[in-house]
Parts: C-alpha cells; structure tokens; sequence
C-alpha cells in the first residue's frame, strides 16, 4: 500500500530528528543541569553531615557541662554537710560549757544553800534548846517545887534530844 509507505517516509525523518534533538537535550541537560544538581545534593549532603557533627559535639559538650555541674552540686553538698556538722559540733561543744559552767554556778548555791539551811537548823535547835531548858526548869520548879540549875537542866535536854 503507498499510503503506507508515504507514512514511514516521511515520519522516520521526524523519528530521526526527534531522537536526535532528544539527545541533544538528553546529553545537554547531562552535561550542564547534572553536575549542578549533583554538587547541590553533595553541599547539601555535606551540610547536613557537618551540622550532624557539630550537633553531636554540641551533646557531648552538654553533657560534660552537666557532669562539672553535678560534681559541682555534690561538691556543695558534701561541703554543707561538713559546715553543718562543724556547726552541729560547735554548738553542742558551746552548750556542754554552758552547762557546765551553769552546772558550776548551781553547785555553788547548793553548797551555800545547804550552809545555811545547817546554820539555820544550829540556830533552830539552839534555840530551841533554850526554850527547852527554860521549860524544864519551870516544869520541875511546878511539879517537884524545887529549882533546878540551868547547867543540869541543859544537859537533861540534850540527852533526851541525842536520843530523840
């Protein structure tokens, strides 16, 4: 058939020029477009890479800045814990010498207040010896009717008062 043949003529020249001008495209993009697209994905890449980099330099810094401070935080709490013992120290310390010293100044009125509570008690007894012995003088002076001398009535009263 002619009809045919016409249409392989004359489309395998445009078949030719557009495979050639495809190539030409093909080969140009290749050659031009590629490289750039390729040095763009590599830069990027790169980019990418260096910020993961300085990302993982950036975490292990942090992290040693979190360890120099956690030394630093144990650091002040072991030395709080000293200055409150020191301090727990000083002041038990301070509160024994108070006592003590207080303890001291009690034992002093003690001493003196048992003086004079003895005092008082010679002073008592004293004088109630004295009236005791007046007393037995003018009992033996009603019941018997004689007197008794002041010296026999004293030594009366005190053996009756050491025997109780």
């Amino acid at each position: 058939m002619p009809q045919l043949d016409q249409i392989v003529v004359s489309y395998a020249s445009q078949i030719v020029w557009l495979v050639g001008v495809l190539a030409i495209i093909y080969f140009g993009i290749a050659r031009t477009m590629v490289p750039k697209v390729q040095g763009t994905i590599e830069a990027r890449a790169k980019r990418v890479s260096d910020d993961l980099a300085a990302a993982d330099k950036a975490h292990e810094r942090a992290d040693e800045i979190e360890e120099d401070y956690r030394q630093q935080i144990n650091e002040a709490r072991s030395q709080a814990g000293a200055v409150t013992t020191e301090a727990k120290a000083k002041a038990n310390a301070d509160r024994e010498q108070r006592v003590a010293a207080e303890d001291g100044k009690i034992e002093v009125k003690l001493a003196e207040a048992e003086a004079a509570l003895a005092k008082a008690r010679q002073a008592a007894l004293a004088e109630i010896e004295g009236v005791a012995v007046d007393a037995t003088q003018d009992i033996v002076a009603k019941v018997s009717g004689s007197s008794v001398s002041e010296t026999e009535a004293r030594s009366a009263v005190k053996e009756a008062m050491a025997h109780g």
